[in-house]
């Protein structure tokens, strides 16, 4: 086996590492963030999904969107390092 095979043999395997790694870490931030959406549901007084889908409440969906975007940003820190 000459050195570019060996390189190039190399490299595949450090991508397909990389892109598997990222595919598990983007699946745990989205468990992550469904999770802490449904635990602030719990969380604060009424139903949040209610509030947003049926009575199309746009106060109620834009407090959650922040507080999902600041929990997202927390995640993503967290699993970064």
């Amino acid at each position: 086996m000459n050195t570019l095979t060996f390189i190039l043999l190399q490299a595949a395997d450090t991508l397909s590492r990389g892109v598997v790694s990222s595919l598990i870490y983007a699946a745990i931030g989205i468990l992550m963030s469904v999770l802490s959406f449904k635990i602030l549901d719990v969380i604060i007084p009424g139903k949040l999904s209610k509030q947003i889908a049926e009575d199309r409440n746009v106060a109620v969906a834009i407090v959650a969107a922040a507080a999902i975007l600041g929990i997202c940003m927390i995640i993503a820190a967290a699993i970064h390092g």
